[in-house]
């Protein structure tokens, strides 16, 4: 009997196959498998009990991965029409943790880790070196996350007894398989309604979540989870990869940042080894362009959206055969300094003088702070300037509030292009202006900040529309780590129902 099943798998690292071949071994089946562009072929030759057996184990152990979309048997396939990729010789920065490996991992270690424990649950630090790098480890503590948090490290969840973080925040079944996934991806999560936990935890409601990725952290982890400890704050040294940041919609998953178990790899279209997400990008100049290569569309008129939070190219964009890429509607990089933010709204009318007057006497203690980093670009300088105007402390405490509105739709929020140097730019003064107009007519925080979200999206549909009918293009790729957020990516989606969405998937969004 010949059984054909293909397994969906969006990398071309071979990782994944190895533990299908060792499954394969150990089960001393007739069987290979073939690894291809965008998915893993396996052929099983051999008698239908045997081929059955053989699929209960893997059923049980083959891991998840963030890669795995589907999977089927096929009646037949044709070989011929495929081209098979061959490893080559890239060594990937990847510890697989299989259910064997972990359980081999724990039985055959016996490492004395109470000094660090009973320092943990004395309130202190714990210093815990990987083969990859530092982490410092800490129980959940407002004064040691901010104190961390004031040095600009991100503080993030180490959960040590999976069984036990229901307990903790709502969790999907979705968010459990990325988070027990191969490649141990963070994962962000948010917190039940708990009293005092969130701020012990995060100035927000939610928080980058992982599971222990390396042995060191696992075995580590076992200890904890023994003495009774579910989970831990940690942050990482400036040199440690901390793995792939994912998110996810109903499509497909989705890596937002991240280099650990992505990279180093090798690109089967750039013919080389790829040692970074900067150096894929930098090699085809942008994120839109690696991403015209990832999706062949070099060849056919493409618009794309490059939204990011930190990067200084934020735009919409086009590419043709004609004229290449071209940027059409541009981000403006601000100053990030609230008092020359004030002076651009006041150029736009008579009015916006007194809105700004009347709102600093209204809300007197937003304006007691100042920014630290004048020196940012795009996005995150104008979302800072958002959150600074609301009482909010950064973009991430602004994306986070509105991730927190439970309506369906909100209020129109400004959004208009203006010329400047025979370019056209999105208004930012007006985005600021009629949020602060809002919030002095007693709009909340958490429908404000959901409001910018799904106002840009109209602002993206409104000229995509536009410019599709204009160059006929059949596609539009969205990129840029903005398209993380849930709102403005699942809005998107819905409002470019007639046009061909295309988002990443072997390579993250930005860099």
């Amino acid at each position: 009997m010949e059984l054909i099943y293909k397994i969906d798998f969006n990398s071309t690292n071979f990782y994944f196959k190895h533990i299908i071949d060792d499954l394969i071994q150990e089960s001393t089946i007739n069987a290979y498998s073939k690894m291809y562009r965008g998915f893993i072929l396996l052929v099983c030759e051999d008698e239908a009990e045997k081929i059955e057996n053989f699929f209960k184990i893997l059923e049980e152990k083959l891991p998840l991965s963030i890669f795995i979309s589907k999977a089927q048997v096929l009646e037949k396939f044709d070989f011929e029409a495929f081209e098979e990729l061959k490893e080559q010789d890239v060594k990937l920065n990847l510890s697989l943790l299989t259910n064997d490996e972990i359980t081999k991992t724990i039985n055959e270690n016996n490492i004395d880790f109470s000094n660090d424990i009973e320092k943990i649950k004395k309130g202190g630090v714990s210093r815990f070196e990987t083969h990859n790098g530092l982490k410092d480890l800490f129980l959940p503590s407002v004064e040691q996350r901010e104190k961390f948090e004031k040095l600009g490290y991100e503080v993030k969840l180490l959960i040590t007894n999976i069984n036990k973080i229901s307990n903790l925040v709502d969790i999907s079944q979705k968010d459990l398989q990325l988070l027990c996934s191969i490649e141990r991806p963070l994962i962000k999560l948010k917190f039940k309604l708990l009293q005092n936990a969130k701020a012990e935890f995060s100035s927000t409601r939610f928080i980058y979540a992982k599971i222990p990725d390396d042995k060191e952290t696992l075995l580590f982890a076992q200890a904890l989870k023994e003495a009774g400890i579910d989970y831990l704050l940690y942050i990482n040294d400036e040199v440690y990869q901390d793995g792939l940041k994912v998110t996810y919609n109903e499509d497909q998953n989705i890596i937002i940042h991240g280099e650990k178990g992505l990279f180093p790899k090798y690109d089967f279209d750039l013919k080389r080894r790829v040692n970074s997400s900067l150096d894929y990008f930098e090699e085809y100049g942008s994120v839109y362009k690696a991403c015209i290569a990832q999706f062949n569309k070099r060849l056919v008129s493409t618009i794309g959206v490059y939204f990011s939070y930190k990067s200084d190219e934020s735009a919409i964009k086009i590419n043709s055969v004609e004229h290449g890429e071209k940027d059409l509607i541009l981000v403006p990089n601000v100053v990030n300094n609230i008092e020359k933010c004030f002076e651009d709204i006041r150029s736009i009318d008579e009015n916006t003088n007194r809105l700004i007057d009347n709102y600093k006497n209204r809300f007197p203690n937003y304006f007691e702070k100042e920014f630290k980093d004048k020196d940012l670009d795009g996005f995150e300088a104008i979302l800072n300037m958002l959150a600074y105007v609301l009482g909010m402390k950064d973009y991430k405490q602004f994306e986070d509030t509105a991730l927190m509105f439970t309506g369906k739709s909100g209020l129109q929020i400004d959004m208009k292009v203006m010329k400047f140097d025979d370019k056209n730019y999105l208004d930012y003064r007006r985005i600021i202006q009629s949020t602060m107009s809002y919030k002095m007519a007693g709009v909340e925080n958490s429908l404000l900040a959901y409001s910018f979200y799904e106002s840009l999206c109209d602002f993206i549909s409104d000229n995509i529309s536009e410019i599709q009918n204009e160059i006929n293009a059949k596609d539009i790729i969205l990129c840029g780590d903005m398209f993380a957020n849930s709102i403005l990516l699942s809005k998107v989606k819905k409002k470019l129902n007639s046009i061909n969405i295309l988002i990443p998937k072997e390579y993250p969004l930005d860099y």
